[in-house]
């Protein structure tokens, strides 16, 4: 874990309407209810995300930008909000691999990757079976990163082991 920070996840997906909002949401609620104090922050320069953040959790919401503030003050964001509480939730902005340009500079990749961030990679299985393993694995070779797990976003309750089965064998 990188020097001064605290406990923390990046909540990423494989694009706009992947349900990281709501993903980030839940996980922020779930983890106040269990007597946790989490902090959230938002990968790039939104404003509307980190309001349903602070909905939820009753605290500010920072930005971490590459783009405009750069690796160093990145992490003093990351480091000093954060020990405001005793968890951070990232929440990434378009795909995980999005960002600027063709090498996808300050995406939410970029941003786990520079802060040592785990990443749980928000999927949609909406009109998808078998093909839902081709898009994570996809994923998950496309490039160096830090997912550690998926989030089956819009899975009904029974379909949950059909969907664990196939990724399994991912």
């Amino acid at each position: 874990m990188s020097k001064g920070l605290h406990p923390r996840v990046l909540i990423a997906g494989t694009g706009s309407g992947s349900g990281k909002t709501t993903m980030t949401c839940a996980l922020l609620m779930a983890l106040k209810t269990r007597g946790k104090t989490p902090v959230a922050f938002k990968c790039g320069p939104d404003y509307i995300d980190p309001m349903f953040h602070r909905k939820v959790t009753g605290v500010f919401s920072g930005n971490l930008d590459l783009f405009l503030m750069g690796e160093d003050s990145v992490l003093d964001s990351l480091a000093s909000h954060g020990s405001l509480g005793n968890i951070s939730i990232l929440e990434g902005a378009m795909g995980l691999y999005d960002g600027i340009g063709n090498e996808g500079a300050a995406s939410a990749n970029e941003v786990s990757l520079v802060t040592e961030t785990p990443v749980l990679l928000t999927v949609s299985v909406t009109g998808k079976a078998r093909s839902i393993c081709a898009e994570i694995k996809g994923f998950l070779e496309f490039a160096p990163n830090r997912i550690k797990g998926i989030l089956l976003n819009t899975c009904s309750k029974g379909m949950f082991s059909y969907y664990q089965q196939l990724i399994e064998g991912i």
